[in-house]
Parts: C-alpha cells; structure tokens; sequence
C-alpha cells in the first residue's frame, strides 16, 4: 500500500472541506478528518495543514489536492511531499525501515497510524524549513553587525519579523497535541508498537527538539536586536533633546545681549 502526504498550507478549514468532500467518514474531530476513499483507499485530512492519501491513484490525488485550495487559508508555494509504503506479510514479524513498514496483519487502524505518522514527519519538515529560513535572515543581520558594527533595519521590519518568528512558533505550540500518540494505540498493543516505532523510524521527537533549538538561538538573538534598537532610539532622542537645550541657551543668549 502506497502512503503520500503533502503539506500544502498553514491551516485548512475542515469544517467547510467536511460539507463538500463526498468520501465515507470513519473518523472525525476538530482537528482531523479520515475517510474511506474507496474499497481499500483512505484519505486523511488534518487542520494544520498535511493530507495524506493512502492506495489512491495519481489522478485521484490530484484531483482531491485542487478540490482542498479552497479550503486553504496561507497556501505553501512550494508544496512539500512526503512517500512511504506499508507491505503486508501474514509470516513476517513487525519490521520499520526508512520509507517503509512491514506488518503482519493489514486493518485500518494500522493504515490510519503510519498515516498519521508519516503526516507528522511532512508536518516536521514544513516547521524545520521554516525555522532555518528565520535563522538565515537572523544571520544577515549578525554579518552586518560583525562586518559593519552596527545593524541596519527599521523599527517597522524588525516588527514584521518578530511577527514572523512568533506565528511560526505559536503555530507549532498549537499543534503539538499531534505529536501525541493516537487513542486508539492506548488499546491495542501492536498499533502502539507501530506508532513508537514509526516515530522513532521518522525521529519526530529529536527533530521537533531542533526546530524548538533553532527558535529559541532566533529568539535570542532578536533580544539583542531589540536592545540594540532601543538604545539607538534612545540616543536619538538624547541628541533630540541636547539640541534643543542648545537653542535655548542660544536664544537666551541673543536676547539678553541684544
């Protein structure tokens, strides 16, 4: 069984998309919707962003990706695609590789836990790419700092990207519940082994632990860049107020001898 996810936006308004797609719905909550696509063919659907389809045809794909652009709220440019493949083996023991899964027994909820997994590892990747895109910008103003001794950038850029740094990171706060093992593997002993296993196959935990590094050296930095603004600001305003206590002695001056 072929598994596809992609990341296509920050948000997706489930509720909207859960009118409109015509697919049976064997699973539903605020943040997720799964469905069954066809007889052996899911589609997986989760509000922050990823979908995955599993056993569903290229054509089929295509068609539910362009359907779900009008429920996209902050689309991606550049859509992230991750592939996997479950193999089912009735005389094999449970074994994880780098793009696959092999299980003794095929049901749904399998299908639905390395689903969600692999949305987790494409949700993962969107995160990671975005902190190293914040640490790049970070990192020109730090070379103007080194290069030049001082740093150059207004009070209105400097907001839009603290605004920037905190969205992305208040987002993944947001969705850190996905992280969380599903439900249904607190019951049953072989999908929580399938769902430990996939997560440490992926290393979601030790990548989430980076990306939650790289915010925490952008926020730092940003401090310094604050401080450094306001003592700009500062200065500005002492000289501000030299001058006009330069002419008001001047003034004073002029009037007392004329």
């Amino acid at each position: 069984m072929n598994v596809t996810a992609f990341y296509i936006a920050e948000e997706l308004d489930l509720k909207r998309l859960k009118i409109s797609y015509a697919g049976t719905l064997l699973q539903e909550n605020p943040s997720e919707l799964f469905y069954r696509v066809d007889e052996g063919a899911y589609f997986y659907v989760f509000d922050y962003g990823a979908v995955v389809f599993a056993d569903m045809t290229d054509t089929d794909i295509s068609k539910t990706l362009a359907l779900l652009q009008a429920y996209c709220a902050h689309p991606l440019q550049e859509v992230l695609r991750d592939d996997f493949e479950i193999i089912h083996d009735p005389e094999a023991q449970l074994t994880f590789g780098f793009d696959s899964l092999i299980v003794p027994k095929l049901e749904v909820d399998v299908v639905k836990i390395a689903m969600l997994n692999v949305a987790h590892t494409v949700a993962m990747d969107f995160y990671s790419q975005r902190a190293h895109e914040l640490l790049s910008e970070v990192r020109l103003f730090t070379s103007q700092m080194e290069v030049n001794g001082s740093i150059h950038i207004s009070r209105k850029n400097m907001l839009r990207f603290i605004g920037r740094m905190l969205n992305s990171k208040n987002r993944i706060v947001e969705n850190l519940f996905v992280f969380d093992g599903p439900e249904v593997a607190w019951e049953d002993e072989l999908l929580d082994r399938i769902h430990r296993g996939l997560s440490r196959t992926f290393e979601i935990q030790t990548r989430f632990k980076e990306v939650e590094y790289t915010f925490k050296v952008i926020e730092d930095n940003l401090s310094v860049f604050r401080e450094l603004y306001l003592h700009r600001e500062s200065s500005k305003l002492e000289w501000i107020i030299i001058i006009l206590i330069c002419i008001e002695v001047f003034d004073l001056i002029i009037s007392k001898i004329f």
